[in-house]
């Protein structure tokens, strides 16, 4: 943020799946619901959401995390989803848990959102599902010409 002279992140947040999330997932899965199995096979038991203003800043926020002594990576997926074991200290001493990171630009975060309240969990409709495809890739392209905005700004 400094060297640009604006905010790369524009957002942190963080959660703790429900425990009524965690049994649903649990049977969806064909799992034992119980606390030993959902620590075991779910990793998004933990869950960050760091929201940027452009997508070329997603991938710098990913390297500095790759440099990162106190973070394992595990997995990265497309979708710019990213479960890593970060370090979660309590009065004894630190543990390693999974955390799913999940690193979004504004439009994506907005996307998402508004996904989540129409759509996730509810019956599936295929009208509805391909409207909501359409949307994400109106936002995809709004994306790309902010991001050409941006670079076009930071010449002048």
């Amino acid at each position: 943020s400094r060297q640009k002279n604006r905010s790369v992140i524009s957002q942190i947040t963080s959660r703790i799946k429900s425990a009524e999330s965690i049994y649903t997932k649990l049977l969806r899965k064909k799992l034992e619901p119980d606390f030993d199995t959902a620590k075991k096979n779910l990793k998004d038991l933990i869950g960050i959401r760091v929201v940027c203003p452009f997508e070329d800043e997603i991938y710098e926020v990913v390297e500095l995390l790759k440099l990162q002594k106190d973070i394992e990576i595990l997995k990265i997926k497309d979708y710019i989803k990213d479960p890593k074991k970060v370090p979660i200290y309590s009065a004894d001493e630190p543990q390693k848990e999974p955390v799913e990171i999940q690193l979004r630009t504004l439009a994506m975060d907005y996307w998402s959102v508004l996904e989540y309240q129409l759509y996730y969990k509810k019956s599936e409709n295929e009208e509805v599902a391909a409207e909501l495809k359409e949307y994400a890739e109106e936002i995809a392209r709004l994306d790309g010409k902010m991001l050409k905005l941006r670079n076009k700004i930071e010449k002048i």
